[in-house]
């Protein structure tokens, strides 16, 4: 448009102009102080930048006092760096001028879930763990309250370590952990346990025996300290007292301890607060009346006390304080997470749900925790069986090595229902070499000094215990001709044999009816999980297998039950030649006729081993062996494609061979005759 219609005629952009304009002036200063400050920063990222080797430098100052050479491992070369339930491993130098390990790791288990990441100095002396020399806090996540744990603390892993052993939160001195910071002291034993556990098992190539969780089957044990935990029988011998401690890392609660009576039924009959693990006295006065005195769970059930939740909120699909029923018992959201002591009301209602829901497992544990006189007894390598009358228990005693300078003892022993012995033979002899064992006592060597005693009787061959922790040594056999005399050598008569030989008969004869339960236990179990495989109720009686070829074909068999009352079988059995190798164990229940395989009743899984489709095998693939029975071996093209559904078809595979393995087991078995129920 023109300037003659009244518009205002734009001029042509001029370079020149630009420069001299106002706008290029502004622009230009920008420009030139993010010129100026990126060279600043750039010089002094250079001049204060901390390397990582600086950073390690003031850690080995602080342990150490001085800075001292280190070597880099990397984590590569070691086969592992987690260690379930306690940590992981973030670093590892070796210090050259002593030999030891500085090791950071991270514990978990601290407050509201937190961690903590310490600097472990791990002592050597000849390629083996000798010590912890300095523990050093390095971060934390969470640990509002870790400044409550003193340094003098941290001596106390130095002080306190023993060859072979962890260290336990509950052992640390209780000197100065106040307040929250018993979760953060959780964190920090485990960051110490993991280096520990880390320097045995990857430095030194300790071969270390994975921890056995007694509670592995309990139910409701998130918020429980399951390594502090007791249970034992009541003296009314079917009532089971838990003595409950709930874990730290749950809120700002320390751990209570609680002692639970639960009876056969699985009702509370006691409940006591036994250690309150509220922060102070003002948090136990807000707790729930009823809760904090017991009355809350008083005869009442799981049942009962489930009906005190909601459903469970927690990610891991477990409660959370929040899933009480009766606000008044948890902290309202719109009100600190402390008002009521909604923590402390949680944990001791759990601890309520987890020994009512836990009646049976928890009295089996106290069975096993009543057995008696096995100071000297290798209870894990010791076998207890039901003798084949149903009645008289069977023994095979191992004792100890650690105990003179004799080698373990296995000893065979019946013991009757009326607690007798009528059988003991030993079937290897500890004695250090011929000599040694002929000077034990006869009658204890053919055992004719047992029969017919039960354990009263054989507690008259001592006097009483005068070990240190008042337990039996050999000087307190009552024959002097028995135990070596102070005046003379102490292998002059083969003084420790003969102690032990008695010790295990002694063993065997008082802990009859534990066992006698806990076997009738164990098989009203077994019989109940067969007669599931079964698909009615059965009873089953198992079969050995010792000296039996338990390989065949493509597959290896692992147990084997009969169907009492009939000629069928139960195994389990494990075939090869799965997907990447892999292997899938089955439980097969194979029928049997005129002394020949007449059927295959039923296939239920069991296990598998890198079988990652085994799911894509449909119900109807395994109920197929019963249809298809024909006496011959199955083969996978005996199943359709819409059975198998693509890669699991190698699954099946593996499949196939167990039961094949199972079912010419049986065959053979059967016609050989050479297994004995």
């Amino acid at each position: 448009m023109s300037a003659e219609n009244g518009q205002k005629e734009k001029k042509p952009f001029k370079i020149k102009e630009f420069f001299k304009s106002t706008s290029f002036k502004c622009i230009a200063v920008l420009l030139a102080i993010v010129l100026v400050c990126g060279i600043l920063l750039t010089i002094c990222n250079s001049l204060f930048k901390v390397t990582d080797q600086e950073r390690l430098d003031r850690v080995l100052s602080q342990i150490y006092g001085e800075s001292v050479e280190t070597k880099e491992h990397e984590l590569t070369e070691y086969e592992t760096t987690e260690f379930k339930g306690s940590g992981s491993i973030n670093n590892v130098y070796e210090v050259t001028s002593d030999g030891n390990y500085l090791i950071n790791a991270t514990g978990t288990g601290g407050f509201q879930g937190g961690t903590v990441t310490c600097w472990v100095v791990i002592e050597m002396t000849d390629g083996s763990v000798s010590g912890i020399g300095n523990v050093v806090v390095s971060e934390n996540t969470n640990q509002s309250w870790i400044a409550n744990v003193p340094d003098s603390a941290f001596e106390h892993f130095g002080e306190s370590y023993t060859d072979g052993e962890t260290f336990d939160v509950s052992d640390w001195q209780d000197n100065g952990l106040t307040g929250g910071a018993t979760g953060s002291t959780t964190a920090i034993v485990n960051a110490v346990n993991t280096a520990l556990l880390f320097a045995r098992s990857q430095i030194a190539g300790e071969v270390i025996e994975p921890d056995v969780n007694p509670f592995e089957d309990f139910d409701y044990t998130k918020y429980i300290d399951t390594t502090a935990t007791k249970v034992t029988l009541n003296e009314d011998g079917s009532s089971v007292d838990f003595e409950v401690v709930t874990t730290t890392g749950y809120g700002p609660v320390n751990a209570f301890t609680i002692d639970i009576t639960v009876n056969a039924q699985g009702v509370i009959t006691a409940y006591s607060i036994k250690v309150n693990g509220s922060t102070d006295d003002y948090y136990k006065g807000l707790m729930d009346e009823d809760i904090a005195n017991g009355n809350a769970f008083l005869q009442k059930d799981s049942t009962a006390i489930l009906q005190m939740f909601k459903e469970p909120s927690g990610e891991d699909g477990e409660f959370v304080k929040e899933d009480l029923t009766d606000n008044s018992l948890a902290s309202s959201a719109s009100n600190s997470t402390m008002d009521n002591a909604g923590y402390s009301n949680f944990l001791c209602i759990y601890a309520a749900l987890f020994a009512a829901a836990n009646y049976e497992n928890g009295f089996v544990m106290a069975l096993e925790n009543s057995v008696e006189y096995t100071k000297y007894i290798d209870t894990t390598a010791t076998k207890v069986a039901l003798n084949a009358d149903g009645s008289n228990i069977d023994f095979e005693v191992v004792t100890t090595t650690g105990y003179g300078p004799v080698n373990a003892f296995t000893i065979d022993i019946t013991v009757n229902a009326q607690g007798v012995i009528t059988a003991y033979s030993i079937k290897v002899n500890g004695s250090t070499d011929d000599y040694y064992k002929g000077l034990m006592d006869e009658d204890i060597a053919n055992g004719n000094a047992f029969l017919q005693k039960d354990s009263t009787a054989i507690l008259q061959m001592f006097k009483e215990p005068s070990g240190e922790d008042g337990e039996f040594v050999k000087e307190d056999l009552t024959d002097n001709s028995l135990a070596s005399s102070a005046s003379n050598s102490t292998m002059d008569n083969a003084g420790y044999s003969n102690f032990l030989c008695i010790y295990a008969a002694l063993f065997a004869a008082a802990n009859y009816e534990v066992y006698a339960e806990l076997a009738a236990i164990e098989q009203e179990q077994l019989n109940a999980q067969m007669s599931e495989i079964y698909g009615e109720t059965i009873a089953v009686e198992a079969v050995s297998i010792d000296g039996l070829t338990t390989t065949v074909g493509n597959g290896t068999v692992n147990t084997v039950y009969r169907v009492t009352g009939t000629d069928n079988y139960i195994i389990n059995a494990t075939g090869t030649g799965g997907f990447s190798s892999g292997t899938v164990t089955c439980w097969i229940v194979v029928e049997t006729a005129n002394s020949a395989v007449s059927g295959i009743g039923n296939v239920v899984y069991d296990t598998n081993t890198n079988q990652t489709w085994l799911e894509n095998i449909t119900d109807e693939a395994y109920s197929h062996f019963g249809d298809i029975f024909n006496g011959n071996d199955f083969v996978v093209s005996d199943w359709t494609d819409d059975e198998l559904h693509g890669g699991a078809s190698m699954s099946m595979t593996a499949i196939v061979n167990s039961v094949n393995s199972a079912k010419n087991f049986v065959a053979t078995l059967i016609t050989a005759g050479g297994a004995e129920v």
